[in-house]
């Protein structure tokens, strides 16, 4: 099976090189990634969601708290809101995936502390313009260099091999903010006077671990290779794919190096998505939806919420491997597959 994700394939990084502990490697990183996206301050993490709430606790917000993101953002989002009490304002998206600006605008005019914008799936977006809000970026999709302007969220998950941890990482030029995410890593903790201390803050044990620091040492060494493959990959597939009535191809830029390739199917493609997604897979290729409207699962269910685009979107969303551990075989398999199975049940359509 072609996996949609590198990780499984990111195992000879453990299996093929020997890591000593280095106290010192969590500080390294933390340098590294700075000066890879050209900013003042990196505070690393744990996983993702570490990241991210501790960037929702920089931005000040507390239990009750009115906090804008879309309703198709990484499951992060909401586990980190939930974990503050903040009241979450879902945001209908475009047809790329990221917040409406329309939409945001509209929300805009309440009360709000801050917004969470994703740019889907490593396709980076034009960021929202909301001056008298905190904006936190998500770019954990991404692989690429970013200019960091505001609190932004970023990892090297897709490159992490299984068995380590995610990594999370919070980027900022604001000392500030910084010194709050490490004491939020550390518990909130303030150490006193030989046994005394204080907790400044609800935080959480997020530190990430000085051996998955050395592992994403030597995984930064390789980006560079990384996102200039999945540029390719993303490129090859354009090519093998072509132009089709039966699906559209998410807009990027010649600099994105998106984590997966992701085509919007026709609406008349709705009702048989599931056979088509079977049929992919079937043909040794693994498919994903990576995400379902959040206020349509048990956990943070909302019958008194639709958001028209978010929905539509979700029917016509399906996402295929595109990263860096993949051949040109593959890659043709993989356009191969989405030709036959849409060609396949084109015909079908819905039959209500």
């Amino acid at each position: 099976m072609i996996p949609i994700c590198a990780r499984r394939r990111e195992r000879e990084a453990l299996e093929h090189r020997p890591y000593s502990f280095d106290g010192s490697a969590v500080e390294k990183l933390e340098t590294a990634v700075s000066a890879y996206h050209g900013c003042r301050f990196t505070v690393a993490f744990n996983t993702p969601e570490s990241a991210m709430t501790a960037a929702l606790v920089t931005a000040g917000v507390n239990s009750g708290d009115a906090v804008i993101a879309g309703a198709m953002a990484p499951q992060h989002h909401y586990n980190a809101l939930a974990r503050l009490q903040a009241d979450i304002r879902y945001c209908d998206i475009g047809l790329d995936g990221t917040l409406y600006p329309k939409a945001l605008e509209s929300l805009a005019r309440e009360e709000i502390k801050a917004a969470a914008f994703a740019h889907f799936e490593g396709i980076r977006s034009a960021s929202p313009g909301l001056p008298e809000t905190a904006v936190i970026e998500d770019i954990t999709a991404s692989l690429t260099p970013f200019t960091v302007t505001r609190t932004t969220v970023w990892s090297l998950e897709t490159v992490m091999p299984e068995g380590v941890e995610k990594t999370g990482f919070l980027l900022t030029d604001d000392q500030e903010a910084a010194e709050t995410a490490k004491r939020f890593r550390n518990s909130g903790r303030k150490d006193g006077v030989l046994w005394n201390y204080d907790l400044l803050l609800k935080g959480s044990d997020a530190a990430l671990s000085a051996l998955t620091a050395s592992v994403a040492l030597h995984q930064m060494e390789t980006l560079g290779t990384a996102c200039d493959k999945r540029m390719e990959t993303a490129s090859r597939l354009d090519g093998l794919l072509g132009t089709s009535t039966l699906f559209d191809r998410l807009n990027r830029s010649a600099d994105d190096a998106p984590n997966t390739y992701a085509i919007l199917l026709t609406p008349q493609l709705y009702c048989p998505k599931e056979d088509i997604f079977s049929a992919i897979e079937e043909n040794g290729v693994e498919a994903a939806v990576c995400c379902k409207p959040v206020y349509k699962t048990r956990a943070y269910r909302d019958d008194g919420i639709r958001l028209s685009v978010t929905e539509d979107f979700y029917k016509a969303l399906l996402q295929l491997p595109c990263h860096h551990r993949l051949n040109l075989q593959e890659t043709e398999r993989i356009a191969e597959s989405v030709r036959e199975a849409t060609g396949t049940y084109a015909y079908r359509g819905c039959r209500f």
